[in-house]
């Protein structure tokens, strides 16, 4: 299978320190992103481990089960990129291609060379695979751009907020789209640490500094960037002090791997009036507590999430702490985000607890473990699809 070979042997030479293709693959895109050049070949690394061959063949087989042969390419394939993490908009590319499509994408506003970018470096490698794609740029309200564009697709996969993506459903049937459609909407994503885990000091040092990573990898910009982290059973002073002064120490220490880059001034404004609103509580309350360092901040309260709170945590390398009595206790405080969680990051000693199936009946899509929220395998179920459902069509031909 040629696109097997080609994607396999792009990923495979990305993860060769000093291949020419890694930087033709990033060009440009830690300048127009905003990325730090660090997270940015951080995410490129774990983006090409999840997609050697092997672990494309691996979602073959999840997606189109022991009968390959029984689907064929849809088509066409329309994508509305990411705006937030070139990876991302990476991985769907991929997923279209390797079922036999032609693909063609309109780059998200933040991220304008990322599709152009693997173009590029898979011509390099396999001329006639990069013919199957173009990128096409035009205008949010170009409405006959947008009809123009639809007119030949067959499957169309949108990325964005939730308004965003209902925006381009709408324009999609303005112009008169009627092939298969899937939707990214606005997804965050959570933490969770059994206190059973404080027993063991080494366990937790481990669990907080890979949620250091997940925190400030890419300043926290994506879906499966943690947000909040709840701790789950009986807590009591001494054991906070732990889990406040590890992961203080763990972030402090990632930090200096991971510096900042540069964020949208909205955003870090948000969170810096967050901070100071948090920090100005914990002055005058027992149960609100602050460690920040250069580039990072986590904000703690003893006790659960708020009604009122739109969201679990502000991200941009902001952490929020949160507490659950037991499995039941998480359910209620995350009902809000029901079928909206991309992915949880578990510290369970056993689970005891029933948090996978409280995690399962929320909707969320993926658990992983503290360090791995951003380094999803290619099998993966891309936030909650079936994979490859959309780009391929079923045959009975015998």
């Amino acid at each position: 299978m040629r696109e097997l070979e080609a994607i396999g042997e792009l990923a495979s030479r990305v993860s060769a320190p000093g291949d020419a293709l890694f930087a033709t693959l990033t060009a440009g895109i830690a300048e127009s992103s905003g990325l730090h050049p660090t997270s940015l070949e951080r995410l490129v690394q774990m983006w090409a481990h999840g997609w050697q061959r092997l672990e494309m063949e691996r979602a073959l087989r999840r997606g189109l089960g022991s009968h390959p042969g029984a689907f064929r390419p849809v088509g066409r394939v329309a994508i509305v990129a990411p705006g937030n993490l070139c990876v991302a908009t990476w991985q769907v590319i991929v997923e279209a291609l390797l079922v036999g499509n032609h693909v063609t994408v309109r780059p998200g506003g933040g991220d304008p060379h990322a599709a152009g970018n693997f173009q590029a470096a898979l011509a390099q490698i396999s001329p006639p695979l990069a013919a199957r794609m173009d990128v096409q740029t035009f205008a949010r309200d170009d409405r006959g751009a947008w009809t123009r564009w639809l007119a030949t697709a067959d499957a169309l996969i949108v990325f964005g907020g939730d308004e965003a993506t209902c925006a381009v459903l709408q324009l999609a049937a303005e112009a008169g789209f009627t092939g298969r459609v899937r939707l990214h909407g606005h997804f965050q994503s959570i933490g969770v640490l059994s206190t059973d885990m404080l027993a063991d000091p080494d366990a937790l040092r481990h669990a907080a500094a890979g949620w250091a990573v997940d925190a400030l990898l890419a300043d926290g910009r994506g879906c499966m960037s943690l947000r909040a982290l709840w701790l789950l059973g009986p807590i009591d002073a001494a054991g906070r002090a732990l889990v406040r002064t590890t992961l203080a120490q763990e972030f402090a220490r990632v930090a200096k791997e991971l510096p900042p880059g540069q964020l949208d001034p909205h955003w870090v404004a948000r969170a810096r009036l967050l901070v100071e609103d948090h920090a100005f509580a914990a002055a005058v309350r027992t149960d609100r507590w602050v460690e920040r360092g250069s580039g990072w901040a986590i904000l703690g309260t003893h006790g659960p999430v708020p009604a009122a709170v739109n969201s679990p945590g502000p991200g941009g390398r902001t952490l929020a702490l949160w507490e659950a009595g037991d499995a039941a206790d998480l359910q209620r405080q995350l009902v809000p985000w029901h079928r909206r969680i991309s992915t949880a990051s578990v510290a369970l000693d056993a689970d005891s607890h029933g948090v996978l199936e409280t995690l399962e009946r929320l909707g969320v899509h993926r658990t992983c473990q503290a360090g791995h929220m951003q380094a999803p395998r290619a099998d993966r179920a891309p936030d909650g699809h079936v994979p490859f459902a959309a780009v391929v069509r079923l045959s009975d031909r015998v």
